[in-house]
């Protein structure tokens, strides 16, 4: 394994085994939430000698209560370097920050549906979302 897969494998570990110790989930309750069977398995992706199957994220990342595009994020780049970048320049062509989505979607929530115009002030840089 090269250094940059080893460190993309310990930082998907890492997060999956803070959150589950966040959470006080057992491997056995975690299993059950994310739909495996086999507790080995498991224990294989904790340890980095197996990669999460990138159809099993969304499953893992609700029973880990994580952000299921950050973690899908996370688990593509260690399954193919090359191809998660090629899909992040392709979706994400105007290179927004995980910040700038979030307060989007924010934005969104408290709009309830309604679309919203962006209302800037040069200056001291002071922006508001306004709801049409």
């Amino acid at each position: 394994m090269s250094n940059t897969q080893s460190t993309v494998a310990t930082s998907f570990v890492a997060r999956i085994t803070a959150q589950q110790a966040h959470l006080g989930l057992s491997n056995q309750e975690l299993c059950i939430a994310a739909g495996f069977e086999n507790q080995a398995t498991l224990a294989l992706i904790q340890q980095g000698v197996m990669r999460l199957p990138l159809i099993r994220v969304p499953a893992f990342a609700s029973a880990l209560e994580l952000d299921v595009i950050e973690l899908f994020k996370v688990a593509l780049h260690e399954a193919d370097p090359a191809l998660s970048r090629i899909i992040t320049e392709v979706f994400n062509a105007l290179n927004l920050t995980s910040a700038e989505v979030n307060l989007i979607k924010h934005q969104r929530e408290l709009n309830e549906g309604r679309e919203a115009a962006l209302a800037g002030f040069s200056g001291n840089a002071s922006q508001a979302f306004v709801a049409a």
